[in-house]
């Protein structure tokens, strides 16, 4: 089957205009945000999931013509081998935040919240990356236990460029539902970054709290 095909089984015209949605709220999808689409157009990838059942490949062209959270849900269930992950990291690569978004969140509420998955998920999106992909990587570690993620955060730290999104991190470790953190090293990773005081006070004052 071919997205041609799966545009025809749902009927173009409701294909292209939830397409069109899909792109228009991507960058928006997120933790932070949640996109409202038409209630015949939500219903589309939910009604495509059977026909891309077990064809990872067709699931990541359907979401490239349709960037949403909603197909990345039964893509997601297909075997993680080598080459799921190679689209991953791509996607997570695009210049574009259209794409990169919805997978961004796919992994933060999916895999890196999954202890059974979460090693190999990380050892899999951290490999070869670029500071773009590290950056939007940083964003989404909070569920990401600290023996895992420490070792980049202590390296990145090193760097003044990355000291802002290092304390993203650290926040996202400290506030984050499923948010893993040790206090004493973040305490001592924190103290590290060239920030002003007001910048870390939020972090600060939630670490005075959680180690009491």
């Amino acid at each position: 089957m071919t997205v041609d095909e799966l545009a025809e089984a749902v009927g173009r015209e409701l294909f292209q205009r939830t397409c069109t949605t899909a792109w228009a709220t991507a960058a928006h999808e997120g933790r932070r945000t949640k996109a409202t689409w038409p209630d015949d157009e939500s219903d589309v990838p939910h009604e495509l999931s059977d026909l891309i059942d077990g064809d990872a490949a067709l699931g990541f062209a359907l979401y490239r013509a349709m960037p949403c959270y909603a197909v990345l849900m039964y893509v997601g269930f297909e075997p993680h081998d080598e080459a799921f992950w190679a689209e991953v990291r791509s996607l997570l690569d695009d210049a574009d935040d259209r794409l990169a978004v919805p997978m961004a969140y796919w992994l933060w509420c999916g895999p890196l919240e999954a202890h059974a998955e979460v090693a190999d998920a990380w050892r899999q999106i951290t490999a070869g990356a670029g500071a773009l992909r590290l950056r939007r990587l940083l964003d989404i570690s909070g569920p990401v236990p600290w023996e895992l993620k420490a070792p980049l955060l202590e390296h990145l730290s090193k760097q003044t460029d990355w000291h802002e999104p290092v304390l993203g991190a650290l926040e996202a470790a400290a506030f984050d539902y499923f948010g893993e953190l040790n206090q004493p090293a973040a305490r001592r990773l924190l103290n590290t970054l060239a920030l002003p005081p007001d910048r870390t006070k939020t972090l600060q004052d939630r670490l005075r709290e959680s180690g009491r």
